[in-house]
C-alpha cells in the first residue's frame, strides 16, 4: 500500500444502522487504494461483530473503538493518525458512487491553499417529502443580519433540494462544507482547531479556513448519497440520535460559538423544533408506519408544538434583509 493518498475515517453522526452497507459499497465502488478507518462509538453488540468480521480480510483497515463520544471529538481524535495527505470523512449513512475519488482528488491537488472538497451531496427521499434523489448540499454561505442590537449568522445553502439534473457541471468555490461525506487536506486539518460542538461545527472549522487563508471548492462530479433518515430506526439508533442531539448539548454548542465568534445563530429556535420533528419521526419509523405517513403524522405535531410554542422568527426574509458574513470589513472575534 505505497503512495496511498487517502485515508477514509467512517463514523456514526446521527446512527448505527448503514455502516455495513457504507463500507461494502466504498470497497466496490473505489478502484483507487485507501487506508479505512472505521470509527465505533459504542456500536451494538450486533453490527460490532458484522464490522470484525466484515474488516478481517480488508488490508489496511481498522475497526478503532473510542465508546460513546460525539462525532466531532471522533474526528479530534483520530486526525493525528492520519498518515495519508487527504482524508475523506464519510457518515456511515452515507455512501459514495462510481468513480468519486479521482475528482476530489484532482481539484485538492491543484492548488496547496485548498483545504476541502465538497462532493455533491445528494440526499434520499426519508424525513422530507421530495424527489428520490434531490440536492443537499453544493455550495453554501453564512450571512450576517443585526436584529435589534443583536448579531445574527445564517447559513444559506445554494440548489437546496433541487434536482441532481439541475446542478451546475463546473468546479465552483464554495464558503462552507458539511460532513456526511467531505475530502480534507490532512496537513490544513491538522492547523485548526475541531470544537467540541454538535451544531455549526462545520460553519466553525469554515470561518478558521477563511482567517487562515484556506479555500474549499465543490466538484460536481463527485457523488455522495445521503439518507436522510429513511432507513426504519432501530432502538440504538434512537438512542444515538438523542444522544447526539440532546438539547443541553445543542445549547451548549450555541454558546461555544458565540463565545468564539461573537454571534448568534438566527435559525437556533427553528433547529430545536427540527430536532422535535425528526424525533416524531424516528418514533413513527421504529413502529414501522411508511414514511409518507411518518411525515404527515410528523407535520400533525410540529403543528401542534408551534401552536403552543411558537418558533422564534421575526424577519420575514431573514436570508434576504442579510449580508455575506467574509465580505464584512471585521470579523469579530479570533479564535
Amino acid at each position: 500500500m505505497k503512495d496511498v493518498k487517502i485515508t477514509v475515517v467512517i463514523t456514526p453522526r446521527d446512527r448505527y444502522s448503514g455502516v455495513i452497507e457504507c463500507i461494502e459499497n466504498l470497497y466496490q465502488l473505489t478502484s483507487e487504494p485507501f487506508f479505512l478507518k472505521v470509527l465505533d462509538l459504542a456500536y451494538p453488540k450486533k453490527i460490532k461483530r458484522q464490522l470484525q468480521t466484515l474488516l478481517a480480510n480488508k488490508e489496511s483497515a481498522e475497526l478503532i473503538e473510542m465508546g460513546l463520544i460525539i462525532p466531532m471529538e471522533a474526528m479530534s481524535n483520530i486526525r493525528d493518525k492520519i498518515t495519508t495527505p487527504y482524508v475523506m470523512f464519510l457518515d456511515n449513512d452515507s455512501n459514495v458512487t462510481k468513480d468519486w475519488l479521482v475528482p476530489l482528488l484532482e481539484v485538492a491537488e491543484s492548488d496547496e491553499n485548498i483545504a476541502i472538497v465538497n462532493p455533491l451531496t445528494l440526499e434520499k427521499a426519508g424525513v422530507d417529502i421530495g424527489a428520490p434523489l434531490r440536492s443537499h448540499l453544493f455550495t453554501n454561505e453564512i450571512t450576517f443580519l443585526e436584529i435589534e442590537g443583536t448579531d445574527y449568522l445564517i447559513e444559506e445553502k445554494h440548489f437546496r433540494r433541487a434536482l441532481p439534473e439541475d446542478i451546475p457541471k463546473n468546479v465552483v468555490p464554495s464558503e462552507m462544507f458539511e460532513l456526511h461525506g467531505v475530502l480534507f487536506n490532512t496537513k490544513i486539518l491538522n492547523e485548526i482547531e475541531l470544537p467540541k460542538m454538535v451544531i455549526r461545527e462545520h460553519i466553525d472549522i469554515a470561518i478558521q479556513l477563511r482567517k487562515l487563508g484556506y479555500k474549499v471548492y465543490s466538484q460536481p462530479n463527485s457523488v455522495v448519497l445521503f439518507d436522510n433518515l429513511g432507513t426504519r430506526m432501530e432502538l440504538d439508533d434512537m438512542k444515538f440520535f438523542f444522544f447526539r442531539w440532546d438539547k443541553t448539548l445543542t445549547w451548549q454548542a450555541s454558546r461555544l460559538f458565540e463565545q468564539r465568534w461573537g454571534y448568534n445563530f438566527y435559525a437556533e429556535q427553528a433547529m430545536y423544533h427540527w430536532v422535535f420533528r425528526r424525533r416524531v419521526f424516528l418514533y413513527c419509523r421504529w413502529l414501522h408506519i411508511p414514511i409518507s405517513l411518518s411525515n404527515q403524522i410528523t407535520r400533525v405535531f410540529a403543528k401542534i408544538k408551534t401552536l403552543i410554542k411558537p418558533v422564534w422568527d421575526p424577519m420575514k426574509d431573514p436570508v434576504g434583509n442579510s449580508k455575506n458574513y467574509f465580505n464584512l470589513k471585521n470579523i469579530k472575534k479570533e479564535v
